[in-house]
């Protein structure tokens, strides 16, 4: 699919480095759209941005067509020198830039889910994905790094868009923008530290929100119930006790199904609908 090219800026993150910034109103998906730029040649640090996007798969959003979703959606191409082997943690990290750039714009506090989902309230407000092409089983043609994050009046008063654009007149930016500068700032830290993450990883240890969550696995051809003890930083393996006090460690999100209290008391108010 071909766009007509959006406009183009330059912004200069917190390691010193400059990034290209392709900015739409809207999009179908940035994803799809870096992607075909990664494929045509774009450089390192090239971004395509959106405020408005038809779907996320980030989100799990579910629109029928023309429908829009307002926020930050932003793909990310890069060029990385390091081993596939060293990209493991890449999307814990992402999150943890995600969520700092939310709370770095509201007096909410969010948290992370596991793996790279950000959590509000119970609900999934944003989140990250990681996909990349092989030139060969040791380094990488492109990566894509791609965010989604939710903007609505429960995390930013419409007030602080007034403020912001009193503030910075000249540019008159977007809230949209804004918080997607301050997640390249971040990110772009995390992303230096890919070698050695420990302190990043202490962060997202920190701001995981699953600890003593129930939930529902499959092992042995049967399902089970358990609750969630750890998470390790080293290769954000989730942790499992089953009810004997075995523990369990799960490398993949479609093993489990995490129980939220929102789906418990969802599924009782259909029922009480249909009494």
């Amino acid at each position: 699919m071909i766009y007509d090219p959006g406009e183009l800026t330059t912004y200069r993150t917190s390691d010193g480095n400059a990034v290209k910034i392709e900015y739409y109103r809207e999009l179908p998906s940035t994803v799809e759209l870096a992607k075909e730029y990664a494929l045509a040649g774009k450089p390192d640090r090239y971004v395509v941005f959106a405020e408005k996007q038809q779907a996320s798969n980030i989100l799990g959003s579910k629109f029928s067509d023309g429908e829009l979703e307002s926020g930050v959606f932003m793909s990310i191409i890069l060029r990385p020198s390091f081993f596939p082997s060293q990209a493991g943690l890449l999307g814990p990290l992402a999150a943890t830039a995600l969520v700092g750039a939310f709370e770095e714009h509201t007096t909410k506090t969010a948290g992370i889910g596991w793996v790279s989902s950000i959590i509000y309230e119970g609900k999934k407000i944003g989140g990250v994905s990681i996909e990349g092409k092989l030139n060969d089983y040791s380094s990488y043609e492109y990566m894509i790094v791609s965010f989604a994050l939710k903007l609505d009046s429960r995390f930013f008063s419409p007030r602080l868009t007034d403020i912001i654009r009193k503030v910075f007149d000249d540019e008159n930016p977007s809230v949209s923008m804004l918080v997607a500068r301050t997640i390249l700032n971040k990110f772009f830290k995390v992303y230096m530290d890919i070698k050695n993450p420990s302190k990043h990883m202490d962060y997202y240890k920190q701001k995981f929100c699953y600890y003593g969550k129930k939930v529902r696995y499959f092992a042995d051809g049967k399902r089970h119930t358990g609750k969630i003890v750890d998470v390790d930083k080293k290769n954000c393996v989730l942790h499992i006790a089953d009810k004997k006090g075995n523990t369990l460690a799960v490398t993949s999100p479609s093993g489990i199904i995490i129980q939220q209290k929102s789906d418990f008391l969802s599924l009782l108010k259909d029922k009480l609908t249909k009494i």
